[in-house]
Formats: C-alpha cells, sequence, structure tokens
C-alpha cells in the first residue's frame, strides 16, 4: 500500500508540474493585450494583438481564437501602449532603433521583448545591464540543467511505467510490478524517481529566478505589471 501510494504522488506531482512548466515547443501564445500599433511598409496602419514574432513571421490575434501569420517584410514598425516602438528594414528587427522603454518578459529560461520577440544573449545584456543579465543566465542555466535531470529521471522510471500500463490489462497493480522488479531495476526506479522530484524542484527554483530577475528589471523601468 505505501508503495502504491508514493508512486501515485511521484506521478501526481509530475504531471502536475510538467502542465504548468513552460516549454518551448509551445504552439498557441497568449495574446499581448492591448492591440499593437502596426505600420506595414505600404503605408497601411492595422491594430492587432500581437501572440508572437518569429526570425520572419509576425502573429496576430484576429479575435474569436483566430490569428494569422504575416511576413516580417511587410512591416515597418510596431508601436506598442506603453510607448516601445520596434523598426524592421526587409524583416530584421533593427535593434539599435528600439525606442524605450522595453519591456521583457521571460519564457523557459529566454528572455523576450515585449512578450512577442525572442532577444538574442547580447541584446539581452544591453537592456538588462551586466549585474542582472548575469543573475538571468545564471538562473537560466540552471533551468537546462534541470530540465536534462528531469529527462534523466523520467527515462530511469520509463521502464516501471511501461510495465503498470502493460500491467493494466492482466491485473496487476502498480505495487505488484515493483514486487516483481529484480533488485537492480527496483534501485533505478526509486533512485529515477527521486531524480526526477529533484528535476522538478530545480525548475521551479530556476524558472521563479529568470522571472525575478526580468521583474527588477521592468521594475526600474516603471512597468512592474505584467501580461
Amino acid at each position: 500500500m505505501r508503495i502504491r501510494l508514493f508512486f501515485f504522488l511521484l506521478f501526481a506531482t509530475a504531471a502536475s508540474a510538467f502542465a504548468q512548466f513552460p516549454v518551448k515547443t509551445t504552439v498557441q501564445y497568449p495574446s499581448v493585450l492591448p492591440a499593437a500599433e502596426i505600420h506595414f511598409n505600404d503605408g497601411n496602419i492595422e491594430h492587432y494583438p500581437i501572440k508572437r514574432i518569429s526570425k520572419d513571421l509576425i502573429r496576430v490575434d484576429t479575435g474569436n481564437d483566430q490569428s494569422i501569420r504575416m511576413p516580417l517584410t511587410y512591416v515597418n514598425s510596431i508601436h506598442f501602449k506603453d510607448g516601445c516602438t520596434l523598426y524592421f528594414d526587409q524583416g530584421e528587427f533593427q535593434f539599435d532603433k528600439l525606442v524605450q522603454p522595453a519591456r521583457l518578459t521571460s519564457d523557459s529560461g529566454e528572455a523576450l521583448l515585449e512578450g512577442v520577440l525572442k532577444l538574442s544573449k547580447s541584446q539581452a545584456a544591453s537592456l538588462m545591464g551586466p549585474e542582472l543579465y548575469g543573475e538571468f543566465q545564471k538562473n537560466s542555466r540552471f533551468l537546462q540543467i534541470s530540465l536534462g535531470t528531469m529527462m534523466t529521471g523520467f527515462v530511469m522510471v520509463l521502464p516501471y511505467t511501461g510495465q503498470c500500463i502493460a500491467g493494466l490489462g492482466h491485473g496487476n497493480s502498480p505495487g505488484d510490478v515493483f514486487k516483481n522488479f529484480s533488485t537492480t531495476m527496483k534501485c533505478v526506479t526509486v533512485g529515477g524517481a527521486g531524480v526526477l522530484v529533484a528535476g522538478i524542484v530545480m525548475s521551479y527554483i530556476a524558472n521563479n529566478g529568470c522571472k525575478r530577475v526580468v521583474a527588477t528589471y521592468n521594475d526600474g523601468l516603471g512597468l512592474a505589471y505584467t501580461f
């Protein structure tokens, strides 16, 4: 009974953490509200909430959970409601023409300008300053290590998880599966569970550390709010 309760709590914790933890493969990004003013190269001006700006495309919210993607080569500039303005030249972001204030957010240990445009390390360092950026980088590296730790733990408990799933059709409980494991596999499973939990805790601490540094930077701009 204790074994079953232990693994139930373990996988409930892991599932909850994975569900809440930001990952880099996100498909649906929340829109940045209010709408930004987008100036196109043909002289037209439109107002859209922006979801994401990638290397080549800008993705905007058109309402009713719909979005469209447009080539950045169409865009001359984007003006956000907080005063930040981004300029583009043939689809290339002109960092040297950035109009402050420039608000930052953190996503999986990466700095996002206005919550939509991923910055390079040099660009983020230029905005944050050496002291804050050094702290941000430390937490970002810690976050990457924690993700590797979580993956290692997951791989270690995978044989047990697979056996549990296979045993469901034969009436075998998770406790029965564990009892039938060899001593070596029991050690691997228990050790993997510990590594997985450690990775979850590490990722939580590191992710909060990145967000704390970014919040400190935004406080200095007088932009402590988030969206």
